[in-house]
């Protein structure tokens, strides 16, 4: 398998993989009873709209631990962990339960440094990184929105600018991790790889907080016009 399709097929994995997720969370909240809860239709969700307060550090350093340590991050990294153990990839670590435990352990390994240095970064630059619904009920909208949020992030007046915070933490995740990885997926290339494959499975994920917000427990629409500023 040439290396373009092999990554294209890894992303689409990582794609695949939010919707796995989701379903195992909805699993989940009906175990717990939040699916008694009325679900409002998505046009109807979108369209509520909330007042835009910024985070302060202790919201940051709460978001980092959920973030890190969450359902969605164990399952994300057990789904990247198996689609490398079906491509077998890398090829030193073999397969079984040990060549699992090692694909998991990288893939683990890689989300806490881009949780962390997302976190450290972003509160240096006063970027929200966190993922707030689209307010328009257009369905083509919400996918671009819902892409385009994998790139940006908001500021202490609410406004959306590039998120340098997510997009650093991405290369430095698909750079460290290099350093554990066997010859076979060490050097240049292969963080370039992994640094889409980041992206892509965010981009995927971001499309599936968007479309099944009650799943992902995401955060309604902001109104800018009314947004609070930051506290010193």
């Amino acid at each position: 398998m040439s290396s373009s399709l092999q990554l294209a097929t890894r992303v689409a994995g990582c794609m695949t993989a939010a919707c796995f997720i989701g379903c195992v969370t909805a699993q989940t909240n009906v175990v717990s009873g939040d699916a008694d809860r009325a679900v409002q239709p998505a046009a109807t969700v979108s369209s509520i709209r909330t007042m835009y307060t910024p985070m302060t550090q202790a919201d940051r350093l709460r978001y980092y631990f959920r973030h890190m340590f969450s359902v969605e991050s164990v399952l994300r990294s057990s789904a990247g962990a198996g689609i490398n153990q079906a491509m077998n990839t890398p090829g030193e670590w073999g397969q079984g339960a040990t060549g699992y435990g090692r694909r998991f352990a990288s893939s683990f390994g890689a989300h806490i440094v881009q949780s962390t240095v997302m976190y450290g970064t972003g509160a240096v630059l006063h970027e929200d990184n966190r993922y707030f619904r689209c307010g328009e009920t257009g369905a083509g909208a919400r996918l671009k929105y819902a892409i385009l949020s994998t790139f940006r992030a908001r500021h202490d007046d609410g406004s959306e600018h590039f998120s340098w915070s997510r997009i650093t933490s991405y290369g430095a995740a698909a750079a460290i991790s290099r350093t554990w990885q066997p010859p076979s997926t060490r050097g240049a290339i292969h963080a370039v790889n992994s640094f889409a494959i980041f992206v892509g499975a965010e981009a995927g994920f971001n499309v599936a907080r968007e479309f099944l917000p009650r799943i992902f427990h995401t955060l309604p629409p902001v109104d800018v016009t009314t947004s609070q500023t930051a506290t010193p």
